[in-house]
């Protein structure tokens, strides 16, 4: 694999940033995503699949992403089941993260985190299928997950700058006036599309020339 970056993550790792010239996602590594539908709270829970990633992308730029899932099912399920506010449980989610992060940085990991992508609306038959299939029901409306999608990103820039993580942030490129995904970038119901990439690659990584 002759790519330097890789996306690694959620789907979102994927969508955003597959078949793109110059970022892959760790899905052609593995055959599959073993870390698809994981939450940034827990990552550390799935350290062997993690590391099985990460040992063939050692001299690699990593992008990580995750938390999509943290706002639609984990942080209002635990909201409820543990009657905490909700800040003080994104603001958790973060921590954990950045900080697990940062064990892995040290380690020699050349990992960047990526902003939690806009919120899809997950409507349509696809959308209705697919949520059939979830372990646990949705558990934020639209709008709780836009405000958390937006408090999260926020958690997430402060602790990177406290830890010194590099933070890829381009979510105001990828929402309207109104906060909600840009029409031309819309993969389906929940996800972007590989435009991220290209967005990513022109504020953050230098093309490789030649």
């Amino acid at each position: 694999m002759h790519r330097k970056i890789f996306a690694v993550g959620d789907s979102h790792s994927r969508r955003c940033f597959e078949n793109h010239v110059h970022i892959a996602d760790s899905l052609v590594l593995v055959g599959y995503n073993k870390l698809d539908g994981k939450t940034a709270f827990n990552i550390q829970r799935h350290e062997k699949k993690l590391m099985h990633i990460l040992t063939s992308l050692q001299s690699k730029e990593l992008i990580f992403c995750f938390g999509e899932v943290d706002v639609r099912l984990h942080i209002q399920y635990k909201h409820r089941q543990l009657g905490l506010p909700i800040t003080q449980l994104i603001d958790a989610t973060a921590r954990r993260y950045t900080a697990y992060v940062q064990h892995l940085r040290n380690l020699g990991h050349g990992i960047h985190i990526f902003n939690v992508v806009p919120t899809g609306d997950f409507l349509g038959a696809d959308a209705e299928k697919w949520k059939k299939g979830l372990h646990y029901p949705f558990t934020a409306t639209y709008e709780e997950r836009k405000r958390y999608t937006e408090l999260l990103n926020e958690a997430y820039a402060r602790y990177c700058r406290k830890l010194q993580i590099p933070f890829i942030d381009i979510y105001q490129d990828l929402v309207d006036t109104e906060g909600k995904r840009k029409d031309e970038l819309v993969f389906d119901f929940a996800h972007l599309g590989n435009k991220c990439a290209e967005m990513v690659m022109q504020q953050y990584f230098e093309k490789p020339t030649g």
